[in-house]
């Protein structure tokens, strides 16, 4: 036979089960209230106690730690940039002159080479130090940096 102990238990884990699929941390305070009201519930405590036990848990939980779960878990701001984007701001070498009216122009970035223009429609020779400054589709839009004797390019 099913004791209500057994129904605060059950309800915790689905909440917390339903938490993995939702953001916020919401129904897992509600989940984590049921844990705490199931022990006084085998305890035969009246389901007011319970109820009563429930809200002040939830309470704490949602005002007392919900916030530091957030803060820790759930950080949403990042200035991780990743894939094309991480690039902007790097140097690399030219490993084939950069010409925008020819079309030519290709330059070693992070061990990478990619087609490259510059910002001001300059020339730009061999072996010098680009700094990237956007992306225009599949092209690196590069500005000259400091000029370097490697003809190979750097893996930065």
């Amino acid at each position: 036979m099913i004791e209500i102990w057994h129904l605060w238990v059950i309800a915790g884990l689905v909440l917390w089960i339903v938490e993995i699929f939702t953001p916020g941390f919401v129904v897992g305070v509600f989940g984590t209230a049921c844990l705490i009201v199931a022990p006084f519930a085998g305890s035969a405590i009246s389901i007011k106690i319970q109820l009563l036990i429930f809200g002040i848990a939830t309470a704490i939980i949602f005002f007392g730690i919900r916030p530091f779960i957030i803060r820790y878990f759930y950080n949403r701001e990042t200035n991780l940039k990743t894939n094309a984007e991480a690039l902007i701001g790097k140097s690399g070498i030219v490993v084939e002159a950069i010409d925008n009216i020819s079309g030519s122009g290709r330059a070693r970035i992070g061990g990478e080479v990619w087609r490259a223009i510059t910002t001001d429609n300059s020339l730009v020779d061999v072996g010098k130090r680009i700094i990237v400054r956007e992306i225009d589709g599949c092209k690196l839009v590069v500005e000259v940096g400091i000029e370097t004797t490697q003809q190979g390019g750097t893996n930065q």
